[in-house]
């Protein structure tokens, strides 16, 4: 039997790990999932354009892969970036995000958030097996390997939010 490579091994958790949000934002109502209460001052939308992130990541990765600075189109989805205050600290840019996707139809942050993982999964799947171990590959690791940062960003990070989402959703069918 053969082994699975990290690389494999990355792309199945990145996939589940989606799945499994989505399995569950799926049960609650559209009109619901713009409601404050996943945590104490964000709803769904907002947890779901937090962990669109996954954009980020992938463009570092593919313009580390390509050897280019990537777009603010590429980063953030949009042509804007965080000013300097904005970009402080990952609370500064968490407010950055949410205060755009809450002038946003729910939808489009639902796409949003597909996409950006699409994106990432595109983005590993563009490295060889290599990528994920050597930790001096991809300069925007600052020294860690692809397989440290990985989870955190996506399949660490949906695993993250998702009992809170889940929690909400319980609150939602039960009509809270």
């Amino acid at each position: 039997m053969a082994k699975t490579s990290t690389k494999e091994t990355c792309l199945a958790e990145m996939r589940a790990s989606f799945a499994e949000v989505m399995a569950v934002v799926d049960t609650i109502p559209r009109k619901r999932l713009t409601e404050l209460g996943v945590t104490d001052a964000w709803s769904v939308r907002d947890v779901l354009a937090h962990e669109s992130y996954e954009r980020w990541v992938a463009a570092a990765i593919f313009g580390a892969l390509e050897g280019r600075t990537p777009t603010k189109q590429e980063y953030y989805g949009r042509d804007d970036a965080p000013s300097e205050a904005e970009d402080q600290n990952d609370d500064t840019v968490n407010a950055w995000v949410v205060a755009h996707a809450r002038t946003l139809p729910v939808d489009d942050v639902l796409a949003e958030f597909r996409s950006a993982h699409d994106r990432l999964v595109e983005a590993a799947e563009a490295c060889d097996e290599a990528d994920f171990e050597d930790p001096n590959r991809l300069p925007f690791t600052k020294g860690k390997t692809l397989l440290a940062i990985l989870p955190g960003q996506c399949w660490g990070h949906h695993r993250e939010h998702l009992p809170q989402i889940q929690q909400f959703a319980r609150k939602t069918l039960q009509g809270a």
